[in-house]
């Protein structure tokens, strides 16, 4: 009876982990109000996922700089090319916020939105660490979640794979310890 029940509250403690795992972390990171409102509603999962909006690279930053983020959950960010202040000015652009967010937390998968005029970025960008270019258009949205669904299943295949790794070590060390174990009582006999 205690090992079952032992035994229980380990696969538990394996199902809250694979809930812990099977999350997804969009952040949106662009001027555009509107195109913020529509990724925010548009975007759809099959995992469990939250969304959080950024109007700048600055807030962004400063979000991954003070927030420990867990590198078993899948993030993702989408992140607009141009931002302006009040008075028009440029801000931080996507490709500085892309440098910063691979050299501060560079676990975070980025997607980049281009606008017509910003597509010819794509290559350099995708060599600083974006996974995507995704250009404005209808169809923007169909891509995002592709890419999303693709990102988090790449990351959930590596993370099984390590797991695997892991529980194999530990059976291969728990068998060298018990045929140990028995040679050294089967000599002491």
């Amino acid at each position: 009876m205690f090992n079952l029940e032992k035994r229980g509250q380990h696969m538990a403690g394996l199902e809250s982990l694979n809930k812990i795992r099977r999350k997804i972390a969009i952040y949106i990171v662009d001027y555009s109000i509107e195109w913020s409102d529509i990724l925010f509603n548009g975007i759809e999962c099959l995992e469990p996922f939250h969304i959080k909006k950024f109007a700048n690279g600055d807030e962004f930053i400063n979000f991954l700089r003070t927030k420990k983020l867990s590198k078993r959950i899948t993030h993702v960010a989408l992140i607009g090319f141009t931002f302006y202040d009040e008075k028009n000015q440029t801000l931080m652009n996507g490709i500085e916020i892309l440098e910063s967010l691979k050299k501060i937390k560079p676990f975070i998968y980025a997607i980049m939105l281009a606008n017509e005029d910003e597509q010819e970025y794509g290559g350099y960008v995708k060599k600083l660490g974006a996974v995507a270019v995704i250009n404005k258009d209808d169809c923007a949205l169909l891509r995002i979640n592709n890419h999303i669904a693709l990102l988090f299943s790449k990351q959930a295949l590596a993370q099984q794979k390590k797991d695997f790794k892991i529980a194999l070590y530990v059976w291969i060390g728990t068998v060298i310890i018990i045929a140990s174990y028995l040679l050294i009582g089967y000599y002491l006999i």
